[in-house]
């Protein structure tokens, strides 16, 4: 008789892999029979989970096929399945899976098209704290700061303008022309807001999200452009709601 541990580990593998003949004595349905029911229980989770990978890529899906979106998307749940017990959070991989599933290459604006919308949905589900006023910087008063920046706030960089063809502006029947583009994507309250970036300012957003200080995500931001003007980006992330903290406490 295996343990707890052990046969919720053999329940997943079955549960992923269809052969459920392992677990033939461990499991029981009274008068019914075991592994139909198992069976059952098994198709139920599949179309659970791609059914949440629709909702959360339906562009993705639409513009892909949606008979080939629920192929990839089996495929994704028999190698990548939940590793936590929140479904918000399940799908984050998706985007990369699909840019290494050997049936895309053919269509490699699909896992960048699953990138935006894996954004918006992070966005949606992130929470939204209070945003500072422009004038917390004033109090302060140095460039060797940190900014904390809003956790729903999610930047992409894509070889396809992306977001005619989320908005559905784009006829699909078009192809879209290769140009590089920066998005920003955010969260007010319920509402979704988009920002098309310089490349400057998407590196001056970037490093400031994983940390940086404003002086060192300055400097990268000159090397893209040195008309970068520090002030006014400042200004224009507190502008946008998007500043929440002000970490000056390793520069004391």
């Amino acid at each position: 008789m295996r343990n707890l541990a052990q046969l919720q580990t053999a329940m997943t593998q079955a549960i992923l892999s269809g052969e459920a003949a392992p677990l033939a004595g461990e499991i029981t349905a009274s008068s019914a029979d075991a592994l139909r029911r198992f069976g059952i229980y098994r198709n139920n989770t599949f179309l659970s989970l791609v059914r949440h990978l629709k909702a959360v890529f339906p562009v993705t899906a639409r513009l892909g096929d949606e008979r080939f979106f629920s192929y990839a998307a089996n495929e994704f749940v028999r190698s990548h399945p939940p590793r936590e017990p929140r479904l918000s959070a399940y799908g984050s991989s998706f985007p990369l899976f699909l840019a290494r599933f050997p049936a895309c290459r053919t269509a490699p604006i699909l896992p960048a098209l699953a990138s935006l919308e894996w954004a918006v949905h992070a966005a949606l589900t992130a929470p939204e704290e209070r945003a500072l006023l422009p004038t917390a910087l004033a109090e302060v008063g140095r460039s060797s700061l940190r900014l904390v920046l809003q956790p729903s706030l999610q930047l992409v960089l894509s070889r396809w303008p992306l977001l005619p063809l989320l908005q559905g502006t784009h006829p699909e029947t078009v192809p879209v022309a290769r140009r590089t583009t920066y998005t920003a994507v955010m969260c007010s309250g319920e509402n979704v807001r988009f920002m098309d970036l310089s490349s400057a300012r998407y590196v001056f957003w970037r490093s400031i999200g994983v940390g940086s200080e404003i002086d060192h995500a300055a400097a990268r931001a000159l090397a893209r452009d040195p008309q970068f003007n520090l002030v006014h980006e400042i200004l224009t992330l507190f502008g946008a709601g998007l500043v929440i903290a002000i970490d000056d406490s390793h520069a004391r």
